[in-house]
């Protein structure tokens, strides 16, 4: 014969059981969330935007530190060539294949000259065409990340919450370039690629935060601008 009594007992304990175990899951959560918060140097920053301004200003100094230097170089190789081409040529005037070589020299040294100054213009253009796109950037002992915002979430939802795209993940190593400037960081990996970090998006000493860790972390691949 079934004892109800007894079986309504058991279902209590169970119940109880599973109350006390969605308790502490929820508990171990929190608590790995609490920590994963307190290693983050920077925890995620509200979304904050580009301005034009800062895009230029990041891309000139970019090609001022790593497209510049090689182009000045390749410049006054051209240079000295097309000098030698000329002396030849004067000296021998029926000496046709001077002429052309100095004409060439000089031709490549204008687009050494007009090539970064074109790029330039078509990244303004690019950059124009997604002004407005929002970014979320943090910090961690083991790499800095950046995630762009997606438009479709609501405003007043907290950061945590939001619909973020697939993060890209910068991690501290030898690629790693980063110049400071008095109103953003110019982040490049690999000389390549480059990303902005405005200060106006960090509070408090968040910047001296920064500043320390890419010093401690990658040397003299970090320089200071300000």
């Amino acid at each position: 014969m079934t004892n109800y009594n007894d079986s309504a007992d058991d279902i209590e304990k169970i119940d109880e059981i599973t109350e006390n175990t969605e308790t502490v899951c929820h508990e171990d959560v929190t608590d790995i969330q609490n920590n994963t918060a307190k290693e983050k140097l920077i925890p995620d920053t509200a979304p904050y935007q580009i301005n034009h301004d800062i895009y230029s200003e990041a891309y000139k100094s970019y090609q001022k530190h790593f497209i510049f230097p090689k182009n000045r170089i390749l410049q006054l190789i051209m240079l000295l060539l097309a000098v030698d081409f000329s002396y030849h040529g004067i000296m021998n005037p029926d000496n046709k294949l001077a002429f052309f070589l100095t004409a060439l020299c000089v031709a490549f040294i204008f687009i050494l000259w007009y090539n970064p100054r074109r790029m330039r213009r078509s990244v303004m253009d690019v950059i124009r065409e997604i002004e407005g796109d929002e970014y979320v950037f943090s910090m961690d002992q083991e790499k800095i990340t950046f995630c762009t915002v997606s438009q479709d979430y609501i405003q007043d939802i907290p950061n945590e919450e939001l619909i973020q795209n697939k993060p890209t993940e910068i991690y501290y190593n030898k690629d790693l370039y980063v110049i400071e400037k008095y109103e953003f960081f110019l982040i490049c990996r690999g000389k390549q690629v480059f990303y902005v970090l405005p200060k106006y998006a960090l509070y408090d000493n968040q910047a001296e935060i920064i500043r320390e860790n890419f010093e401690n972390k990658i040397g003299k691949n970090f320089r200071c601008k300000i």
